[in-house]
């Protein structure tokens, strides 16, 4: 398994830190790392499928590490967690639906349905879509939620008493249809967490182990996330991340590079291993490419 690895990558695969950064270039082998450490910690009985939790950004790349790791290992992953952040927010509030104020039917609605609700809210308070657009207002509400800000927590702040406004009856009409958006489902799962211990220290509990891939695209609201699941003070916290600060690319919707230096700073960070070697990209390619980004 780790002999198919450069010696960087099988450092980071092997290191017995429980909380480790794994600072990756593109194109070095961030996923192969991740996956590889997966089946090292099934395959040495370190844990059970149930006890590791893995997410990354997309529903791809969820099933690319599945992949990998099936045909790495025999043992049965049906009870292992690994998807998106959202997908994970998902499964813990179906579970816990009634404690974080949700019906056990509610609904998810997609951006395009958000969308939809926000102009019929508009309508029904008499504003021209001509002259607010609907889309910055779903823009507006889904930043707040991103910021981790409810309603009540945004008319203190912003200038812009309509938009407030806006918010407040769109969180009201939601709240009382049973829908969420997929701002909510970070924001609400987040909530339930941090405000309920006995829902946060059965999470605390089950995941020994929580692994986190592309970190560096990671907002304030998918930290507090992982705090909230493997908290910094918890002593038998293993937290593996991997990440490049050279290569956010969704830093337009609230992705925090800084995320990884607060990793290290919150969670004591024991080491960082630096994967630099690229086996994606030629020469000609990557120095162009470092040209741009210095």
């Amino acid at each position: 398994m780790a002999d198919k690895l450069t010696p960087q990558q099988e450092m980071a695969v092997t290191s017995r830190g429980g909380k480790l950064l794994v600072s990756a270039a593109a194109g070095s082998g961030k996923t192969k790392v991740l996956t590889t450490r997966i089946a090292l910690l099934l395959s040495r009985a370190m844990a059970r499928p149930s006890q590791i939790l893995a997410v990354t950004f997309t529903n791809k790349a969820a099933r690319e590490m599945r992949d990998r790791l099936s045909a790495m290992v025999s043992c049965d992953l049906r009870h292992l967690w690994m998807g998106t952040f959202h997908g994970t927010a998902h499964r813990i509030l179906r579970a816990h639906a009634q404690e974080a104020n949700l019906p056990p039917t509610f609904q998810i609605i997609d951006t395009s349905d958000q969308l939809s609700l926000i102009r019929r809210i508009m309508k029904e308070a008499g504003i021209d879509p001509k002259l607010r657009d609907p889309k910055t207002v779903q823009w507006a509400i889904n930043s707040y939620k991103e910021q981790g800000l409810r309603a009540g927590a945004v008319s203190a702040r912003e200038e812009d008493k309509t938009r407030v406004t806006l918010y407040e009856t769109y969180e009201a009409r939601c709240q009382r249809e049973g829908l969420v958006d997929f701002a909510e489902l970070m924001l609400r799962c987040v909530e339930l967490l941090e405000g309920n211990q006995l829902v946060r220290e059965h999470y605390n509990d089950r995941f020994k182990y929580v692994l986190v891939d592309e970190f560096q695209d990671t907002d304030s609201l998918q930290f507090r996330l992982i705090k909230a699941l493997c908290p910094p003070k918890q002593s038998n916290a293993c937290v593996f991340c991997v990440g490049d600060d050279d290569q956010s690319i969704y830093a337009f919707r609230g992705a925090k590079v800084g995320n990884m230096s607060d990793f290290v700073k919150d969670y004591k960070v024991e080491k960082i291993i630096k994967l630099e070697q690229n086996y994606r990209s030629t020469s000609h390619i990557l120095d162009g490419a470092h040209a741009v980004i210095a």
